[in-house]
C-alpha cells in the first residue's frame, strides 16, 4: 500500500488529480513534460504516468494548502503549456488504514502516492450517502492500495495494483463491480514501473 511515511508532501498541503484526455501530443511526451516541473518540494508533481482506458494519462500534483488559486494557475499556465488537456478532481480526503485506525497516528493510503507495479485507477461514482461506505470496502479488494474522495466527475478514485495485470483486472471485474452502493465506474490501467 501507498501508506504515509517518509514524504512530508504526500499528505500536506492540496491534492489534486489530471486525467489526461484529447491532447495534442502522444500521452509519453505530455506525461514526460509535466515530470519535468519536478517533484515536491521542488515542483508540483508527485506522480505522473501514462495510461491506457478511458484516458490517456493521469497526473496527481500537490500545491501548498488551501492554495486553490496556485492550482488553478498551474492548470491554466505550465500544465496547459506543456500540453495538458483533460479533466481534474481536487482531493478532499484520502483513505485511512483501517489497520491504524484509531491509533497515535492516522496512516493514510491514498491515490498514486508510490508503487512501481500494474496500476489500475478507478473513478468511481457512488449512491449518496455511501461515501465512507465505499471508502471502507474498497480498502478490502485484494489489490487495493490506495484510495481518495474527491471533488469533480468521480466520488472515489481508487488505486489497484499488482505485479499480474490478471489480478489487477479480476479486482475490476469482480471486486470493485460487487460493491453494490457504486453506481459508475472509470477504469484505465498503466505500467506503473515505465
Amino acid at each position: 500500500m501507498a501508506t504515509e511515511g517518509g514524504n512530508g508532501y504526500h499528505y500536506t498541503g492540496l491534492h489534486a488529480f489530471g486525467f489526461l484526455e484529447g491532447a495534442d501530443a502522444p500521452a509519453d511526451e505530455v506525461v514526460a513534460a509535466l515530470r519535468e516541473l519536478g517533484e515536491p518540494p521542488d515542483g508540483p508533481v508527485i506522480w505522473a504516468g501514462s495510461f491506457v482506458g478511458d484516458y490517456a494519462g493521469l497526473v496527481h500534483v500537490r500545491v501548498a494548502e488551501k492554495a486553490l488559486g496556485e492550482l488553478q494557475d498551474l492548470i491554466a499556465g505550465a500544465f496547459f503549456i506543456r500540453g495538458f488537456r483533460g479533466r481534474w478532481a481536487i482531493e478532499v480526503r484520502p483513505a485511512e488504514d483501517e489497520t491504524q485506525a484509531g491509533g497515535p497516528i492516522a496512516r493514510y493510503v491514498g491515490v498514486k502516492r508510490g508503487t512501481q507495479e500494474i496500476i489500475a485507477i478507478c473513478a468511481l461514482q457512488v449512491r449518496p450517502g455511501a461515501l465512507d461506505d465505499v471508502l471502507r470496502r474498497v480498502q478490502h479488494i485484494t489489490t487495493f492500495r490506495g484510495a481518495s474522495i474527491v471533488f469533480g466527475d468521480a466520488d472515489i478514485l481508487v488505486q489497484l495494483g499488482d505485479a499480474d495485470y490478471a489480478k489487477v483486472a479480476a479486482s475490476v471485474e469482480v471486486e470493485v463491480q460487487g460493491i453494490d452502493q457504486i453506481t459508475s465506474a472509470s477504469t484505465a490501467f498503466c505500467d506503473g514501473g515505465r
